[in-house]
């Protein structure tokens, strides 16, 4: 067997009799050396009161204690044997241990998918807070979310705190009125609570001033700020549209494409809050994967496996398909085209360029 030495320094204090202590003479009176004195032949200066003398350096003020010589140290020889494995042993321990992991992930991934439907119903804003806005409406809403969306293209932020930012607007204004002047300074304050959250490098105080065009002071973002978190009661982290499709995509190993197609649409969910603000985003979620894969031809569209990880049917999911084909449909026409445009590049496989299918609801349905 081979074996393994490493080298260990232990400390261990000179005994009594090794143990040399100085003495040195001040003033007629024999003390022992200290650190405030130096220990050699020369002679000991003492300070000047009214001045520097050059020859005396004090770098130490405390009391006389003894000086004692430095600790020795010894090795210690420690043997480790380790048996020998061949590369057939090494292989089978090695995927062992992998479908073990893989079968631990399959045990916890029901139970976190159902923890996410249980939270997601106390971070869901009111579908009709807008009522109580008298200087708000749902396209000036929408304005926000597309300048928010180009912002974060422009940062490069993650899609995430994309989705937390909509989530913390529609929440605050369900609890809070807010003027027309203002409602920019919420967006921008949003967006700075959730890069804090989700982003490694958040963004700058000074840059969401800038962002608004210095209409806004750093102190102005400050306080909205802390007015978001209050009104909130600090519950920053809600499960969205874009983690639940992750989550749902990671499970089934959907590819990279249908993905990419899911979020988009769950991205164009957000422009247009008066159609979906009533549905959770777990419905949102899968409802987007639906209709994903029926659009890029994958047959079928909506299995019994997906049908029983989230618990929803096509039955239930149609009406929110529907709408989501007719945002999909509509998505070319509008002016309001942030998100498109980032779904336009080949990061995200140009999936705002896939022309939408003739949606018969017949032909989408579950699997037999």
């Amino acid at each position: 067997m081979p074996k393994m030495t490493f080298k260990i320094l232990e400390e261990t204090e000179n005994k009594p009799e090794e143990k040399h202590k100085k003495l040195v003479e001040v003033n007629g009176l024999v003390k022992r050396a200290t650190q405030k004195h130096f220990i050699d032949n020369r002679e000991v200066l003492q300070p000047i009161c009214n001045g520097v003398n050059q020859g005396v350096k004090r770098k130490f003020s405390y009391e006389e204690k003894t000086l004692e010589e430095p600790r020795l140290r010894k090795t210690i020889k420690v043997v480790f044997e380790f048996p020998e494995l061949s590369e057939d042993a090494v292989q089978s321990e090695t995927c062992t241990a992998i479908q073990t992991g893989r079968q631990n992930e399959e045990v916890y991934s029901n139970d976190i998918w159902n923890y996410l439907l249980e939270l997601e119903k106390s971070y869901q804003p009111l579908p009709n807070y807008m009522s109580k806005q008298p200087q708000l409406s749902w396209h000036i809403r929408s304005i926000l979310v597309d300048w928010l969306a180009s912002v974060m293209s422009a940062y490069t932020f993650r899609n995430e705190t994309f989705h937390l930012s909509i989530n913390y607007i529609d929440r605050f204004l369900s609890g809070a009125s807010v003027i027309k002047s203002k409602f920019q300074l919420l967006g921008v304050a949003a967006l700075l609570l959730a890069t804090k959250i989700e982003e490694i490098h958040p963004i700058k105080l000074e840059d969401c001033v800038y962002l608004t065009d210095e209409t806004f002071t750093t102190r102005q973002v400050k306080k909205m700020e802390q007015m978001i978190v209050k009104r909130l009661r600090f519950k920053m982290q809600p499960p969205t549209i874009d983690c639940l499709i992750e989550h749902f995509c990671k499970e089934h190993e959907l590819d990279s494409k249908i993905q990419h197609f899911a979020k988009y649409i769950g991205e164009l969910v957000l422009l247009e809050g008066d159609q979906y603000l009533n549905h959770l985003p777990s419905e949102l979620a899968a409802a987007s994967v639906a209709l994903a894969r029926f659009t890029i031809c994958e047959e079928p569209s909506w299995p019994k496996k997906f049908k029983r990880h989230c618990g929803y049917s096509i039955k239930h999911l149609s009406p929110v398909v529907q709408k989501q084909q007719q945002s999909l449909v509509d998505s070319g026409r509008k002016q309001l085209n942030s998100i498109q445009k980032k779904y336009q590049s080949d990061k995200f496989h140009r999936v705002a360029l896939l022309k939408p299918r003739n949606l018969i609801l017949e032909d989408f349905q579950d699997e037999v």
